[in-house]
């Protein structure tokens, strides 16, 4: 336990001053990861369709539903001006997940996953890759989930989208490159969040057992990869990182 700390402690001290978005951040990963930047004198911008959960004086947040475009936009527009054209690392957290099978969803939950899941972090990485490129540098990270291999009954939609955003993620990283703008795709087995408890403890056991390891049990185990990645010297090797199979 001592020694997990000073890892974390370590990662922390290695991105320091940086302006950093993340969507999502009134619970769960987004929120654990933002207080975790806060603590080295990040600037984090945060987005959600709930109140401020943060106060800090380098904590910015906005009520936003990323379904909208067009407020989604207006929100990047404010945190470009409030960082000076500058965003260091791009962390596409937010995500909807309603298992149900798909003749019986319903039309508008389909839309809206698809759209929350997939489009909005296309659209965030279109608009924001733009600006590490006149920088010459930055991260962008997406979270995917062990959901695109056991296909399970009911995530239909979910699966889908997070598949989708794989491929994308595979793709722009390629066309980043040259930019040296980082890109990475975490796909994460399972790490304890309001989505994660919409599984009950008989499938978490089933899900842990079939997998050799769980690279992100945590929110710690999170932070310290996209430290890592983001401080590369090299060009990333790899796009997706995940767990390992037994």
């Amino acid at each position: 336990m001592e020694l997990d700390i000073l890892c974390v402690e370590a990662y922390i001290n290695l991105i320091k001053n940086k302006n950093i978005v993340i969507t999502g951040t009134s619970s769960g990963i987004g929120l654990k990861l933002a207080k975790i930047f806060l603590k080295n004198n990040n600037n984090v911008w945060g987005c959600s369709r709930k109140n401020q959960k943060i106060f800090h004086k380098n904590y910015f947040h906005s009520k936003v539903d990323l379904v909208n475009i067009f407020p989604t936009k207006r929100w990047i527009s404010r945190v470009q001006k409030q960082s000076k054209n500058k965003i260091d690392i791009l962390i596409n957290n937010a995500v909807k997940f309603n298992r149900n099978l798909n003749s019986l969803e319903k039309f508008d939950s389909i839309d809206r996953s698809v759209k929350i899941n997939l489009i909005s972090p296309m659209i965030l990485s279109n608009i924001i890759s733009k600006l590490m490129m006149m920088n010459k540098g930055g991260a962008i990270i997406f979270f995917s989930s062990v959901a695109t291999e056991i296909k399970q009954i009911g995530s239909s939609t979910y699966s889908s989208t997070k598949s989708g955003l794989e491929v994308f993620s595979e793709i722009i990283s390629k066309e980043l490159k040259q930019f040296d703008i980082k890109v990475a795709t975490l796909r994460i087995l399972y790490s304890p969040t309001k989505l994660s408890n919409q599984l009950n403890k008989v499938e978490i056991k089933n899900l842990l057992k079939k997998y050799k390891t769980n690279k992100y049990r945590n929110v710690k185990d999170i932070f310290i990869e996209i430290s890592k990645i983001f401080e590369e010297k090299k060009f990333l090797k790899k796009n997706i990182f995940f767990y390992k199979k037994k």
